[in-house]
């Protein structure tokens, strides 16, 4: 009777493991699909993609550091209806007055980092830089 038991439990355990590969198998090669972010989610991915990602190093919300603020440069793109994405991938020319050497920083950071970032990632990116005036006044 033990034995039976037993053999059973093996069984079990051996047809639950063979369908376990099927499946990894019948998925391999496929990109699991999930549903686009919402804008709260993409405005809390950016924000925090915009601090790991060391954008913050160079630019602060409200005051100029080493580059001009996010405000300053949201303000220029949304004034001539410009795509910050384009320019984070390194597809437009910078629009914002800035200096060459600011130029040369952003544009090693275009052909370094940035280009592993996904498209997700520089669309929550460039949602956060387009609602930070309305997350700072409240």
């Amino acid at each position: 009777m033990m034995r039976l038991f037993v053999f059973l439990i093996v069984t079990i355990v051996l047809i639950s493991c063979n369908t376990d590969v099927k499946t990894k198998k019948e998925n391999k090669g496929r990109s699991i699909e999930r549903p686009e972010l919402s804008q709260d989610s993409k405005i809390f991915l950016g924000n925090r993609l915009f601090s790991e990602k060391t954008c913050i190093k160079c630019h602060s919300v409200k005051t100029k550091k080493v580059g001009p603020s996010v405000i300053d440069i949201m303000h220029v793109y949304k004034k001539n209806n410009a795509d910050i994405v384009a320019f984070l991938k390194g597809h437009s020319k910078p629009i914002v007055d800035t200096t060459a050497s600011q130029v040369a920083i952003m544009q090693e950071n275009i052909d370094g980092f940035l280009k592993k970032i996904t498209d997700e990632e520089l669309n929550a990116i460039a949602t956060y830089m387009l609602h930070i005036d309305d997350l700072h006044k409240k």
